[in-house]
């Protein structure tokens, strides 16, 4: 049965339209296509989430929850950035049989609004070579209706204010996370409003903290934490690295009082791993001032710049 992609794709711009978040996009979007494609056996998502893909919405049999980025077809089109039709998905290197009777295979890369990889989607056919050029071509203006629409909604987002350490090096570092919305550095928690780079140096008593918006979907509070834990000396007080003097302290500085739990509970397990006490400061967020301008991704303006935190 030959698919109209004309007719599929307008009945996507209207769900596309219609939606306020990306699962309702990616829900419906598998559902229409589990209703107009024929000879599959499965058709949905898999959403970026740390160093794996993690399963989203779909149409079809029980599927993996979890697949590493670095492995089966989802992992090289999100690798490769380009879409795969795997006419034998048992002849493609490294693929992983969630269900033994795929035979073949496409999958499409989508991005979200900053250009980074969200998620995949995949379609699997019981049928060897089910895929076409035709389909491909089809299916990717498909994808490009919901990553255009992914790139207009609002995600879920929430906010955090970590400090550890000289700010510039942090904030590259959650840039570099998948799940991380958007970082901003400035002072947090001290006495004077409004202060200046030289006053806080000079006693005004904030710490240098990144404010990061993120996608719990994505990435789960708790796991941004680990993270954050992985590049800071958490017993240090006062410094981290050569950076001395109470605005290098480290603190996790939560705006929503619901995060409090989760903020105590992974403390409470860091401090198992150390013989000395903690020195992470566990408060809500009192204030945060953004840094000057020239602060703001000062790394990706000086590359060669000084940062305590190793990115080989």
């Amino acid at each position: 049965m030959t698919v109209d992609y004309m007719l599929l794709n307008e009945q996507m711009e209207a769900l596309a339209q219609a939606e306020g978040w990306y699962v309702s996009l990616f829900a419906n979007a598998s559902a229409l296509l589990w209703e107009t494609l024929t000879d599959i056996n499965w058709a949905g998502f898999y959403t970026v989430e740390g160093p794996d893909l993690v399963l989203g919405p779909f149409h079809g049999k029980v599927a993996c929850i979890r697949i590493p980025r670095e492995k089966g077809v989802c992992g090289a089109a999100l690798r490769e950035n380009r879409t795969m039709l795997v006419p034998d998905v048992h002849a493609f290197p490294g693929h992983i049989a969630c269900d033994s009777a795929s035979r073949s295979e496409l999958v499409i890369p989508l991005r979200d609004r900053r250009g980074k990889p969200a998620a995949v989607l995949d379609i699997d056919s019981p049928i060897l070579n089910r895929f076409s050029d035709a389909d491909r071509e089809g299916l990717e203006t498909f994808a490009r209706i919901i990553e255009k629409a992914m790139k207009g909604l609002s995600p879920m987002e929430k906010t955090v204010y970590l400090a550890g350490g000289c700010f510039w090096g942090c904030q590259k570092y959650f840039d570099l996370m998948d799940g991380v919305i958007e970082t901003e550095v400035g002072y947090a928690n001290g006495e004077t409003e409004n202060p200046t780079y030289e006053q806080v140096k000079h006693g005004a008593g904030h710490a240098e903290t990144v404010r990061v918006v993120y996608d719990p979907a994505r990435l789960p509070l708790r796991e941004l934490l680990e993270r954050y834990f992985q590049v800071i000396d958490p017993t240090a007080v006062n410094h981290q690295g050569e950076d001395f003097g109470v605005q290098y302290r480290t603190g996790i500085y939560y705006a929503d009082p619901a995060d409090a739990s989760t903020v105590a509970d992974a403390l409470r397990d860091l401090s198992r791993r150390y013989d000395k006490p903690l020195a992470v400061e566990n408060q809500p967020l009192q204030n945060f001032y953004s840094a000057e301008e020239y602060h703001q991704k000062y790394l990706e303006k000086h590359p060669d710049g000084y940062c305590h935190i190793h990115f080989d």
